[in-house]
């Protein structure tokens, strides 16, 4: 994404007010191209690299509690999951982490089955880590509704959508859900491959939730098919009990509040969002994911 140089000045305001970060605003700032709704950079000051993002308010106001994400970096930076944290500050949505270097050869794309067995493996370790009720819970048919409140009565789309998506949540909750650690947003661009592990970034969307969803989310995301699959539950291990049999359920409704988030995104990135829903629609129709 674009990033204004009005970003760059708030940034740079909100690296001075900070004490942990004071040294570092005078640092030079490159752009992280990826991105899409939070501008960030990667900041080279006081001989290092490091990460630095601002928050932005619309997103916020789309299920972003950005204590909680503070409170869940500390506990996956100290798993070695992400990188480890230099500031972390809810008020202003300032972020700043050690920069990791994705690897010539890996970068953020995992396109060897390894690869795909390897973060398996990887999110299995998150999902075994002891759950701080401090830290949010993510409700996915909660956020779902909040969502579609935004929309249109008349949208044809949430319309169509609704009643398949009432149908497909009851049948998740009838089965026995595991409550973990979870991510929610594992896309390409923030899985981080430097060669040697893979650093999960960009947690603003993580909380307590349901495992099935997020092993459903990173699917999806990656658009892994029978093959894929495979690999990527062999390094995660054996899903529990009535898991496998709703895996299909659970990518659809991945989807499908993915579908609402870029629906009803107003602002200067509607237009680039209204694109990522047409996409996304066409798969919920087609129920192929």
């Amino acid at each position: 994404m674009d990033h204004p140089s009005g970003s760059e000045a708030a940034l740079t305001a909100a690296l001075r007010q900070h004490p942990e970060t004071r040294a570092l605003a005078s640092g030079t700032l490159t752009p992280v191209e990826g991105g899409f709704s939070n501008p960030s950079w990667r900041l080279d000051a006081a001989g290092r690299r490091w990460f630095a993002r601002l928050g932005n308010p619309e997103v916020e106001a789309r299920g972003v509690d950005r204590a909680s994400e503070c409170r869940l970096l500390q506990t996956v930076a100290a798993a070695g999951l992400a990188p480890p944290v230099l500031a972390c500050e809810p008020a202003t949505g300032l972020l700043v982490t050690r920069w990791v270097e994705p690897a010539p050869r890996h970068g953020r794309r995992l396109r060897r089955f390894d690869d795909v067995r390897r973060m398996g493996t990887r999110l299995a370790r998150l999902h075994a880590l002891p759950v701080d009720s401090a830290i949010r819970s993510v409700d996915y048919r909660c956020q779902a509704r909040s969502l579609a409140a935004l929309l249109p009565a008349q949208d044809a789309d949430a319309r169509q959508f609704d009643e398949q998506a009432e149908c497909v949540f009851d049948r998740l909750a009838a089965r026995e859900r595991r409550i973990v650690l979870c991510h929610n947003d594992l896309n390409p661009a923030n899985i981080v491959d430097d060669g040697a592990e893979l650093w999960l970034v960009d947690w603003e969307y993580g909380g307590r939730g349901d495992a099935l969803l997020d092993v459903a989310g990173f699917l999806t995301l990656h658009h892994a098919g029978p093959a894929a699959t495979e690999a990527f539950l062999e390094g995660y291990g054996r899903l529990a009990p009535g898991e496998r049999d709703r895996l299909d359920d659970a990518r659809w409704a991945f989807d499908y509040v993915q579908w609402l988030w870029y629906r009803s995104l107003t602002g200067p990135l509607q237009a680039a969002a209204r694109r990522r829903a047409r996409r996304l629609a066409l798969r919920l129709r087609r129920c192929d994911n």
